[in-house]
């Protein structure tokens, strides 16, 4: 499934990225529990007449071990895991009952390095709000100052919390467009100081900014970035 693809590349940058510096060695790492969540959201959708609705409610069964290692950064980690879940359903087009509900438990059983998760529904007081380009909550990373946001229904986010990211239509892009018009490795986008840089990489359609053929374009926010028929906008807060 391509979520999961472009979820795990995202997650191994962005969430692990983050928590990495609170939680070094072994164990359970942060982006297992997303990659696990995000499948199990789309392991139990149910298809109603005109909506699929996925699990909003998560229960993750750890060692006590592992659960003591995540414990004093837990407050942080559920909140990551739950924009995790918003933008998983964002990008699908997944309908959630109520806002994601995470908890992490102890389970004296388990063995450490291993856990489960218990995906359930539960109605909200109030229904989860439709995520678009304007909502803040899926945005994914802490520490990222830019992001990518797709311009159309879809309104996928990209947050840029790395050095250097490649626009393609291969499965190991950092920002994965499945567009026939776009290369399977097309542009990149990379930090120079406190500034993006875009930079096609020899596509063959080439890249386009503000309707202008780039080669090499330093981004500013409002941008729109045009690879095939897709058009992503370049924004800082």
């Amino acid at each position: 499934m391509g979520i999961l693809r472009e979820f795990e590349k995202r997650l191994e940058g962005i969430v692990e990225g983050f928590f990495a510096r609170a939680l070094p060695g072994g164990g359970v790492q942060p982006v297992e529990l997303g990659k696990r969540m995000v499948r199990a959201m789309e392991d139990g959708k149910r298809v109603s007449v005109s909506s699929t609705y996925v699990p909003n409610q998560f229960a993750f069964l750890l060692s006590a071990k592992d659960f003591e290692r995540l414990d004093p950064v837990r407050s942080a980690l559920v909140r990551e895991l739950a924009a995790v879940a918003r933008r998983a359903a964002a990008s699908e087009g997944w309908k959630l009952l109520g806002p994601p509900d995470i908890h992490l438990a102890a389970d004296p059983r388990r063995k450490a390095g291993t856990f489960d998760v218990q995906a359930d529904f539960a109605e909200g007081a109030r229904a989860e709000p439709e995520a678009g380009p304007q909502t803040q909550l899926i945005r994914m990373s802490l520490d990222a100052d830019a992001e990518l946001v797709q311009v159309g229904k879809q309104g996928r986010h990209w947050p840029l919390s790395k050095e250097a990211l490649v626009l393609g239509r291969l499965d190991t892009s950092d920002v994965m467009l499945p567009d026939p018009g776009v290369s399977r490795r097309h542009a990149e986008i990379r930090r120079e100081g406190d500034e993006w840089v875009l930079i096609d990489l020899g596509s063959t359609n080439g890249t386009d900014v503000n309707g202008r053929r780039v080669g090499r374009h330093r981004l500013v926010p409002g941008d729109r970035i045009a690879l095939g028929e897709t058009v992503l906008e370049f924004r800082r807060p």
